[in-house]
């Protein structure tokens, strides 16, 4: 058998940027499959109207998609706290432009309104079930310390400790983060 060795992304930026492509790369294949899957549902039970406006719903859902995946990459080289205010503003200004696009788009006379919302929460809901697939199935690095942290807490920012008891082998430390898989 031949082994290949993959190298890890090693800090934060290399690790975010990963992750976002093997976000992208779910996110397109689900987001295909669910659109299409969609238009033709609705296409059936609507009419082409129907199907229209569930195409237009999943465009919708994939473009917000992939907003979270430029606003990685352009945040991926700031400090972790910055990445994270970052974060919590896409997501606010996706629900402020979903709400800005929705809103006149359903008020079109032959928008078929459900069609439209099944479109748009179907590929949603995909997209972001891969994204999340994507971040489980990413290998990283992940330090473990020599010695517990100043305070006895994991933090260092307490007098509490972990509750962790050291065994005969030394400090108590997690197993692995996904034990189902093999490291």
């Amino acid at each position: 058998m031949t082994g290949t060795t993959r190298k890890l992304p090693e800090g934060q930026e290399e690790t975010v940027l990963a992750l976002g492509r093997a976000m992208l790369r779910n996110v397109v294949v689900v987001s295909s499959v669910t659109t299409v899957v969609v238009v033709v549902a609705c296409g059936v039970a609507a009419g082409p109207p129907g199907a229209v406006s569930a195409l237009v719903g999943a465009v919708l859902g994939v473009l917000s998609s992939l907003f979270t995946l430029v606003l990685m990459r352009r945040t991926a080289t700031h400090e972790p706290q910055a990445v994270m205010v970052a974060s919590f503003g896409g997501l606010l200004t996706k629900m402020i432009f979903l709400l800005a696009v929705l809103f006149p788009i359903g008020a079109i006379d032959g928008v078929h309104r459900v069609s439209l919302g099944v479109g748009l929460l179907a590929v949603l809901i995909a997209a972001t079930a891969a994204e999340g697939w994507a971040g489980y199935r990413l290998r990283t690095m992940y330090v473990v310390p020599d010695g517990p942290a100043t305070s006895g807490s994991m933090t260092g920012m307490s007098d509490s400790t972990t509750g962790a008891r050291p065994d005969a082998d030394g400090p108590a430390v997690e197993g692995p983060s996904h034990p189902d898989r093999a490291e």
